[in-house]
């Protein structure tokens, strides 16, 4: 289980709790998220970079800004209670950097229609050191318990300074944990002291395995699985107390 499964379970938690409507974005380039929602993939932010270079070259009146942000918007996939976009990716060469900056000012645009996004990011620092998302209210790094990983975790908050990214509450989210694994207190206070304000832990689960070896969406997960009700309880937590 990784960041997909835990976005994947975050939106199921906010839906089926009526935080709607929520609009979901894999910003991976090597998309996945829409499998664990069973959703087929179909136009990206990315194709559609691919489609208005030629396009406007062909057509030279089309402004590509007008032309890209009816694309999105027609690329988007309608769900019930929740919405989904993917970031895709260009499908010949050139720079990443443009359809970054357009999913950041689509973003932006289709912000104020829904109450909740949820964004998977790449697994890695693109998407921060490019400031392709400008304002997070909560950002949660999931990282495995090996000390390489959570080093990881800890760049990701440097990265934040540096690039001031406004955030209101970081986060850790450690998977895969063994049974009675904890975060020494040194551990904790190294955390603490680089800004992530809650660290919580999502157990091995066995059924999530199951769930990826058979191919299911987050929909078929036995809602009493270990890593679906400890991800439930971090989220009545942020949403009831505001801490964890």
């Amino acid at each position: 289980m990784g960041k997909t499964t835990v976005a994947a379970l975050m939106l199921q938690w906010l839906v089926k709790n009526g935080h709607t409507p929520v609009l979901a974005i894999d910003a991976d380039s090597n998309a996945n998220l829409h499998e664990l929602l069973g959703i087929s993939l179909g136009t990206t932010v990315g194709g559609i970079r691919e489609q208005a270079r030629t396009i406007v070259k062909a057509e030279p009146g089309i402004a590509k800004q007008e032309y890209l942000e009816l694309q999105v918007q027609q690329a988007v996939v309608e769900r019930e209670g929740y919405d989904f976009l993917a970031m895709g990716r260009p499908e010949g060469p050139g720079c990443y950097c443009f359809a970054n900056n357009v999913l950041r000012d689509v973003i932006e645009r289709l912000a104020a229609s829904y109450r909740y996004l949820v964004i998977d990011c790449e697994a890695g620092l693109e998407h921060l050191s490019r400031r392709t998302i400008l304002s997070i209210d909560y950002l949660i790094t999931v990282s495995d318990p090996s000390v390489r990983g959570l080093h990881t975790a800890l760049r990701v908050g440097s990265i934040l300074d540096e690039m001031k990214t406004r955030v209101h509450r970081r986060g850790l989210i450690i998977n895969r944990t063994p049974d009675h694994y904890t975060l020494s207190d040194e551990q904790r206070t190294v955390f603490t002291g680089n800004g992530f304000s809650f660290i919580h832990t999502l157990p091995l689960d066995s059924d999530i395995s199951r769930n990826d070896e058979q191919g299911l969406p987050i929909s078929s997960l036995n809602v009493e699985s270990g890593a679906a009700r400890a991800t439930n309880t971090l989220l009545q937590q942020l949403f009831t107390t505001g801490s964890s």
